[in-house]
């Protein structure tokens, strides 16, 4: 996905060019100043076309010693690339027959992207950018290069007036416009995978997923000795009776109750997953080990004391919670199977019990 870093450096590559007289090599040097920032490039350069042949106009990174140089159109990937409009990517210079593999050599470029600048329909000039290494460039770079030569291309290789200018300052704000509304866009877009694949749908809580990702990040603080955490294992008594008998949208409506209630014994900083149909776990820090882990499993249990009003109906429901405290040496595994076999044992010594590694609690 491209970063919305990459769109703001190159919003400021065209309010650049806004506030500069239209200073075209001082411009085109920023040009390939950013276009070493913003991709793994270890050189770029702006190549204009010049009857047959092609001059480095500007020049950054490794490429800086050759400002001026001129190479031939035919026979070069620059060249092809002007000729076909057409964006070139040789992943490997020395096994591509369309590049001037002595020229290549000569430069340092052993995998290229070149990417056509046009004046109204005419390729005029290439962005480039080379890397000692194959294969170096990702589909991002190139994006990348495509948006430095919207900043470029449509006024390269004639005189701006002030009509002109005044023009080019309305398109351009309107692409500055179009940037930011893209980075809205795909912060939205982020946020949303993020909600597809680490959220469960009906209650808003983690998945096993998002769930796993986070603890393990606790695992590492507790052993840094930054504190302790519990886990706890909760499942709804006879969950499935309740479906059977009212239906899975009253089954579903339980489901979501039951997330309300445990968040409610909680604080908000404490994790919440659901993991299965209708089990959940939490992972909560701790000051007093054993004690405050009893603690938490009591108000977990305590919300369901009261039934749920469900639509028209009045819901009795328990849960049975089995709960372990968090050593070192203990794998995410280890604490899961310990408090889903401790939740079993709770279960099946009636409703609203607890246990602790494979105890049960008083």
């Amino acid at each position: 996905m491209f970063e919305n870093r990459h769109l703001e450096v190159i919003m400021e590559v065209q309010q650049q060019m806004l506030l500069s007289n239209f200073d075209l090599k001082q411009f085109m040097q920023t040009i390939c100043d950013r276009m070493c920032l913003l991709t793994d490039a270890d050189g770029s350069t702006i190549e204009m076309l010049a009857g047959d042949e092609m001059v480095y106009a500007a020049v950054s990174g490794t490429l800086h010693p050759h400002l001026g140089i001129r190479i031939n159109k035919n026979g070069s990937l620059s060249g092809l690339c002007v000729t076909e409009k057409e964006i070139l990517y040789s992943a490997d210079t020395q096994q591509d027959d369309r590049v001037d593999k002595a020229a290549t050599l000569k430069v340092g470029a052993r995998s290229m992207v070149c990417v056509p600048l046009f004046e109204s329909s005419n390729a005029v000039g290439v962005l480039k950018v080379i890397s000692s290494r194959t294969d170096a460039f990702s589909n991002r770079d190139i994006e990348t290069l495509q948006l430095l030569s919207l900043a470029l291309g449509s006024e390269l290789g004639k005189q701006i007036n002030y009509d002109d200018k005044i023009r080019i300052l309305n398109d351009y704000e309107q692409l500055l416009i179009q940037l930011r509304a893209e980075i809205k866009r795909r912060e939205k877009l982020e946020s949303e995978l993020i909600q597809l694949t680490e959220r469960d749908i009906l209650t808003g809580l983690l998945n096993r997923r998002g769930f796993s990702d986070r603890v393990q990040g606790w695992m590492n603080r507790a052993s840094r000795g930054e504190g302790l955490f519990g886990l706890f294992y909760l499942d709804l008594n006879k969950f499935k009776q309740c479906n059977d008998t009212y239906g899975h949208e009253v089954g579903d409506l339980v489901l979501v109750e039951f997330a309300n209630r445990i968040k409610k014994a909680v604080r908000e900083s404490d994790l919440i997953a659901r993991v299965g149909g209708d089990e959940f776990v939490v992972a909560a820090w701790l000051k007093n080990g054993r004690d405050d882990l009893m603690q938490v499993a009591r108000r977990l249990t305590e919300q369901l004391e009261s039934p749920m009003q469900i639509k028209e109906l009045q819901l009795l429901m328990s849960t049975s919670v089995g709960c372990t405290l968090w050593t070192e040496g203990k794998s995410e595994l280890d604490l899961m199977r310990t408090a889903d076999q401790s939740m079993y044992l709770a279960k099946s010594n009636g409703a609203n019990r607890i246990a602790v590694d494979g105890e049960l609690a008083g």
